[in-house]
């Protein structure tokens, strides 16, 4: 199978589902949507058993293999590279079988919770998988939010938002405050590069994940849809940051954000 195209976003609002879309315009290209982040669950399954096969399993076959069931079986346990199979078999049959069965061989997905580690982890697995990562603003993201927040429902509540600042400070911190080379089948993306020069990063994202541009929808950059429904196309009110309340913009006034934000390119004191 095709290894994974990979849009890993620093948290919430910061693009990755315009880049899925994108991607998604591509005739051979499905990028499935968020899956809270519980893959990472099956990638700490297996590298614990890898732990648990170095320490205990290997003995385990060993004795297997110079006495059959007549040795000490009780930690025996399959190959390292078994292990890896049942993982990458895990993750293909989530999402690239469905994908390849609606005719889109190319497949990935989108997730705003995942790191590096989770990138290298899952490189390790798809070591031709390409990952494109996205950044944003964190002013602009905490903007977004408050629509959010002020929306009829209350079903965003302050603690969420705190989340996403988490998440934010912690993924674009993994993939930014780095030596000046990153691996190279990541590309990092702001997101105000990006819509401001589409064209030119619409090229960019397809020669990195081995697509042709052409091949891709211009217009997911003129359509913006933020929610699902009919929602999703209506216009927002969206606040300035100066006019936020202090207590959303006072998120942001810690010294770990700075550094992060520094790092990819934003002065939270202009």
């Amino acid at each position: 199978m095709n290894a994974p195209v990979l849009v890993l976003a620093a948290g919430q609002r910061c693009g990755s589902t315009l880049i899925q879309r994108l991607l998604s315009s591509h005739p051979a290209v499905l990028i499935w949507g968020e899956h809270a982040g519980q893959l990472r669950q099956i990638l700490a399954a297996g590298r614990r058993l890898h732990e648990w096969a170095a320490e205990h399993g290997q003995l385990g076959r060993l004795g297997y293999e110079r006495a059959g069931h007549q040795s000490f079986m009780a930690n025996l346990t399959p190959q390292d590279v078994h292990i890896d199979e049942a993982v990458r078999a895990f993750t293909e049959t989530l999402f690239a079988r469905p994908a390849e069965s609606v005719g889109r061989p190319i497949w990935g997905f989108k997730e705003v919770r995942y790191g590096l580690a989770e990138a290298i982890a899952l490189h390790g697995l798809f070591p031709d998988c390409r990952v494109v990562h996205i950044v944003r603003d964190p002013r602009d993201v905490l903007r977004s939010l408050d629509v959010w927040e002020r929306a009829a429902g209350g079903g965003w509540p302050r603690s969420d938002t705190e989340i996403v600042v988490g998440d934010w400070t912690r993924v674009a911190g993994s993939f930014w405050s780095l030596p000046a080379d990153v691996p190279p089948w990541v590309l990092r993306v702001r997101y105000e590069d990006l819509t401001s020069d589409p064209m030119r990063w619409q090229t960019r994202i397809a020669e990195h994940c081995g697509l042709e541009a052409d091949q891709l929808d211009t217009t997911v950059f003129d359509k913006r849809i933020h929610a699902a429904g009919l929602r999703g196309r209506t216009r927002r009110d969206i606040r300035d940051w100066v006019d936020l309340p202090a207590s959303m913009r006072a998120l942001l006034d810690d010294d770990e954000v700075r550094l992060v934000s520094s790092a990819c390119g934003y002065d939270l004191d202009a």
